[in-house]
């Protein structure tokens, strides 16, 4: 996936740091329960060089990546509706990523660039 600040390909991060000098950073993702780790198979945390990028909000549960990214639109639905934040995952936003998707898919199987833009539910 590239941007317009570096490109993310597999787990490393590649972004030009100053003029013509390009940086390759790993993304880290540490999970419990290998080797001599006794807390249990369990996703902690996903760094970038010190930083950390995301922080598993159900510790301790064992859950999978997917489980986990249920619970968190679940729990950001029920804040959305009891009114004390922000709609989760707008239908707008919605569409338009499905718009990206197909046109990967496109391109994919036509072997030929294919261009979105913003359309006007976005």
């Amino acid at each position: 996936m590239r941007g317009s600040h570096g490109e993310l390909r597999d787990d490393e991060v590649i972004r030009l740091s100053e003029p013509r000098t390009l940086v390759r950073s790993p993304l880290v993702r540490r999970q419990t329960g290998y080797d001599l780790d006794l807390d249990g198979f369990d996703t902690d945390t996903i760094t970038l060089g010190g930083e950390v990028l995301y922080r598993n909000p159900y510790p301790g549960r064992r859950w999978s990546d997917e489980e986990i990214a249920i619970a968190t639109l679940l729990d950001a639905t029920a804040a959305w509706v009891r009114g004390t934040a922000p709609a989760p995952y707008p239908l707008a936003d919605g569409a338009q990523d499905h718009l990206i998707a197909l046109a990967v898919e496109e391109a994919a199987d036509t072997d030929r660039t294919v261009t979105t833009g913003t359309e006007i539910w976005a």
